[in-house]
């Protein structure tokens, strides 16, 4: 089967303890060796896009970054087991999956004061577009516009007025 065995996550010999703070902040590598596998995914109708969407988001993201500040530092912050379990994965479409119509109750084991529409908040495993999360897509398509603009309309306005006032200091004539 498809399934991983106890080699994938804990090793052979030098079996990790899954306990650590080591292994917290590196199982979501763990479970990528698997969901970015195209073949073994597309076998499933699974996206590969997972790990991706799951480092882009704010879980991901910290994680990643106390990953590469200290491998060895504690964090609470959400990593793929705590929403997806360790041995009992199931799949997506299982009424007792820890998400879908569970998600709220599987936020709350984190969030315990998360009201119900705050799942919603999350973009779950797919990178915003205008079908999932249009709202997220096109706030960032703006950003991805205006930024550049703004610091490229700034910088012009800078080198024009250095060049007005290098050029106005050469013939002598100051309006300052």
């Amino acid at each position: 089967q498809d399934v991983p065995t106890c080699i994938e996550c804990h090793g052979v010999h030098n079996i990790g303890d899954p306990t650590t703070n080591l292994f917290r902040i590196r199982s979501p590598q763990l479970c990528a060796e698997c969901h970015a596998n195209e073949l073994l995914m597309n076998k499933y109708e699974i996206s590969t896009n997972v790990f991706d969407s799951y480092v882009a988001d704010f879980h991901g993201t910290t994680v990643t970054l106390f990953e590469h500040q200290d491998p060895n530092v504690e964090t609470n912050k959400a990593v793929c087991y705590d929403c997806h379990g360790v041995h009992a994965i199931t799949d997506p479409d299982d009424p007792e999956a820890g998400i879908k119509a569970n998600l709220l109750e599987t936020c709350q084991q984190c969030h315990p004061d998360a009201s119900e529409n705050f799942p919603d908040s999350w973009t779950s495993h797919f990178e915003p577009s205008l079908e999932h999360n249009p709202i997220v897509f096109l706030v960032n398509s703006f950003y991805a516009i205006i930024i550049p603009l703004t610091v490229g309309g700034l910088g012009f306005l800078v080198v024009t007025d250095v060049y007005r006032r290098v050029r106005t200091r050469g013939s002598g004539d100051r309006d300052e």
